[in-house]
């Protein structure tokens, strides 16, 4: 558009820049009139993260711009060694969105955002983001009326085009925050979200092509789900379904921003990328995989991979945007007073933080990093999918939130002690009957370690020095114990588990020291067994052992459900004489659960329907799991439809497991979608998430179809639906494949290829019909067609 000059604005003795503007673009006709226009325009915008427009003035056949001079890098060269560490990134991109919503509160669209219009330059603050050369495509781009021809006009940057701008269609601010959403991707991901490589490839991509998701581009950012759904709505096709301002992305931004940072006090972020440590400048240890996610935490242990949870103290880190929270003394980064105000819920994919108190979980694998180094890909992706499928789904058998999830180490967070020294306990014996039918370096020894106390807790963030103080303890903490505080001591149920101090750690930022507990394990054979009620394995069990165990995983069920049977609590704990022996074994429920465990729906129902049973609304749900088991669905539905407010608080995870697999075999039947839409939401979401990711199955499809119909914005539709294509069920996969195929999403092919050679030599079951590989062959063929430039 035409030449920058560096020149000396003589009164103030001060540099400018001087942009010049082509010969042949001013001799347009009207070009003279509206460059004074606009420029007036430009020049009344006064912000920060806006290069100001000092003048401007013709000169024969001449224009220009005379703008502030600004000294620093371009976002463009600092993309140059990767990715930005995300707290870097974060700040960066808040400062641009806010200086994009001073653009269009004049009324200005910027037209052509991209790291070649970004300073990055020292400030006060630490490092300020600026936006050159705003609105000045507007000067070329023809007004209605006029007769001037597009021909060769370029109106933006192919890689950053809007799909408005890619198919020649009007334009608004919300097309600058899909600009931006291309931007904020390539700074997080080090890349952009299509491949091109063409202009004309760019343009046909953005117009109809799906992006590919951020998490896969960008892996460590995978558990900040928030901000992987954020950008993701700003590449959304349609400007409705993006963020429809720029001051809404600017909040959203900044909450993004304060839940990573963690209310950490700062002096400004280094320069660093995410693939460079950041107190070095050097590669980052092997399979860490938390580099991205906070600078210089304490040391860790062995392979404790914690960085990513939590902030990291003491760090040069960018100012964090003001949080409207209650003032508070303590350590420089966590006040020891109670937070009272959280942060201000915003739009735009983030979820606002609010204070609770509740148990937080740190667990990670001894010496990980150690193990990362010396395995082969396919050893390190089998240990990971082995730690993750005995773990995580504990965490929800017992009532517990799964916050974020980072190679080796889970965080999560229980609103009951007892609750979380049972799954830490259950997580040990799974490890330990693990540990028995591998070799020693095939084996996984794990810490869980546990700490209560209040913290702001977002969708994929715990925030809060009780998350320090688990940092802490994790530090020290042996491999195969259930080690936890003094807080958690206190407060847990006693008579569950016996544990003997093991220390003490002092607190992050004080002088104090906090006693450190481990649950005592049996002195020989499994660990945990004894305490959890599980035999032994190979024990022959007399049936009222077998009664007596049953009982005691209804005592477990019910204990996280302090509303039933409240009366009888002292008789569940207790156990030790026979009459409350006999009264518990002999509870209806109890009774019914364990027909169930042993796959005898029949006579669960019958004895749910005897007269002595109860009839309220835990009894009600259970009854739907049986009707569910018996294919008497509508039954099912009708039990669950009929469950008054309260009942429908706290649904079992079996009932919601029988929910999606009613949804996965028929997804029009209407009871089902109803009776999902009365349970709680967020406790649909989230069991449906876990359920979504675990093996295909009907159960599987049918949650990953619930929320995909929902519109839940951060699934990885084509990785879930690939993995779908794995399923036993013929009708499972012909579905994802046909679904795969409308996503458009060149990224399906090599696993619709795969399933469609699979299918091809596939031999039916028991002489039964298989399935069709030409329903695959038509796929494969289909996405090409439709992923073709």
């Amino acid at each position: 558009m035409g030449e920058v000059y560096l020149g000396e604005q003589v009164s103030l003795g001060r540099k400018v820049a001087i942009k010049v503007l082509h010969h042949d673009l001013h001799a347009q006709a009207g070009m003279a009139e509206r460059f004074k226009r606009e420029a007036r325009l430009l020049s009344a915008v006064e912000h920060p993260a806006v290069v100001r427009i000092v003048d401007f003035g013709e000169s024969g056949d001449a224009a220009c711009l005379v703008m502030e001079f600004v000294e620093g890098q371009s976002l463009h060269d600092a993309l140059q060694g990767g990715p930005l560490l995300a707290p870097r990134a974060l700040a960066l991109l808040q400062q641009l969105a806010e200086g994009l919503a001073a653009i269009h509160d004049k009324g200005i669209i910027h037209r052509d955002l991209k790291p070649e219009n970004v300073l990055i330059s020292p400030s006060v603050r630490g490092e300020q983001a600026r936006l050159l050369d705003f609105g000045i495509a507007r000067l070329v781009e023809p007004d209605a009326n006029s007769a001037l021809s597009q021909v060769g006009v370029v109106l933006g940057t192919p890689e950053y085009l809007s799909p408005e701008q890619a198919v020649g269609a009007k334009v608004d601010t919300r097309s600058d925050l899909y600009s931006f959403g291309v931007l904020a991707y390539r700074v997080l991901s080090g890349r952009l979200p299509f491949d091109g490589p063409s202009p004309r490839h760019f343009l046909s991509q953005h117009a109809s092509h799906a992006p590919l998701p951020l998490d896969r581009a960008a892996p460590q950012l995978s558990r900040y789900v928030g901000l992987l759904s954020l950008v993701m709505r700003l590449l959304d096709k349609d400007p409705a379904k993006r963020p429809q301002t720029a001051k809404e992305l600017a909040d959203a931004l900044g909450l993004a921003h304060a839940a990573l940072m963690a209310f950490t006090p700062s002096q400004g972020t280094p320069i660093v990328h995410a693939n460079m440590t950041p107190s070095s400048g050097t590669p980052a240890s092997p399979g860490s995989g938390t580099a991205a996610f906070g600078v210089n935490p304490a040391p860790p242990g062995p392979g404790s991979g914690t960085a990513a949870f939590g902030v990291a103290p003491a760090a040069p880190l960018m100012t964090a945007p003001p949080v409207q929270a209650a003032p508070r003394t303590g350590t420089a980064a966590f006040g020891t007073g109670r937070l009272t105000g959280g942060v201000p819920a915003v739009t735009g994919g983030a979820s606002a933080a609010k204070a609770q108190n509740v148990t937080v979980m740190l667990t990670d694998i001894q010496g990980f990093t150690d193990r990362m180094s010396r395995q082969t890909h396919e050893e390190n992706a089998r240990m990971l999918d082995t730690h993750d499928r005995l773990l995580m789904p504990l965490v929800r058998e017992h009532d517990g939130k799964l916050v974020q999830k980072r190679g080796d180490a889970l965080v999560a967070v229980f609103r009951a002690p007892s609750a979380s020294i049972r799954c830490g306990m259950a997580m040990q014996q799974a490890l330990w009957s693990h540990n028995q039918t591998v070799p020693p370096e095939h084996q996984l020894h794990v810490r869980v370690c546990l700490h209560a106390g209040e913290v702001l807790l977002t969708n994929d963030a715990v925030l809060g020095e009780p998350m320090e103080v688990v940092k802490a303890v994790e530090h020290v903490a042996a491999a195969d114990e259930v080690t936890f505080t003094e807080a958690v001591n206190m407060a847990r149920n006693r008579a569950e588990a016996a544990a003997e101090p093991c220390g003490s750690i002092p607190l992050p930022g004080r002088d104090e020291k906090v006693q450190l507990y481990r649950v005592t394990r049996s002195a020989e054979g499994s660990p945990f067994a004894a305490a959890l009620g599980i035999p032994e394995p190979g024990t022959k069990l007399s049936p009222l052992e077998v009664l007596r165990t049953r009982a005691r995983a209804g005592a477990s069920f019910l204990r996280q459900r302090p509303r039933v049977l409240a009366g009888a609590a002292g008789a569940l704990v207790l156990l030790g004489a026979g009459v409350a022996w006999t009264v518990h074994a002999n509870d209806p429920l109890v009774q019914a659960r364990g027909l169930m465990n042993d796959d005898k729906p029949r006579e669960a129902l019958q004895r749910l329907d005897a007269p002595d049973a109860p009839n309220d609304a835990e009894a009600t749900r259970l009854r739907a799991v049986v009707k569910h088991a018996l294919n008497r669905h509508n039954e099912e539905h009708g039990l669950i439809l009929g469950l008054d407010e309260d009942g429908r608080k706290a649904p079992e995870p079996r009932l919601m497991d029988g929910l999606a697999e009613d949804f996965g075999n028929n997804e029009k039947d209407l009871s089902a979608r109803r009776a999902l839409e009365l349970l709680p939401a967020a406790t649909v979401r989230s069991h449906f998430e876990s359920l979504a990711r675990e093996a295909p199955s009907v159960k599987q499809w049918g949650a990953l179809r619930y929320l995909d119909a929902n519109g839940e914005a951060d699934l990885d539709r084509v990785g879930l639906y690939s993995a779908a294509l794995e399923s036993s069920d013929c009708n499972v996969r012909t579905k994802a494949a046909l679904r795969l195929v409308s996503l458009g999403d060149p990224a399906a092919l090599p696993a619709l290829t795969r399933a469609a050679e699979l299918t091809s030599r596939e031999k039916p079951p028991g002489g039964g019909k298989a399935c069709s590989a030409q329903v695959f062959t038509r796929a494969v063929e289909e996405l090409k067609r439709k992923s073709a430039p």
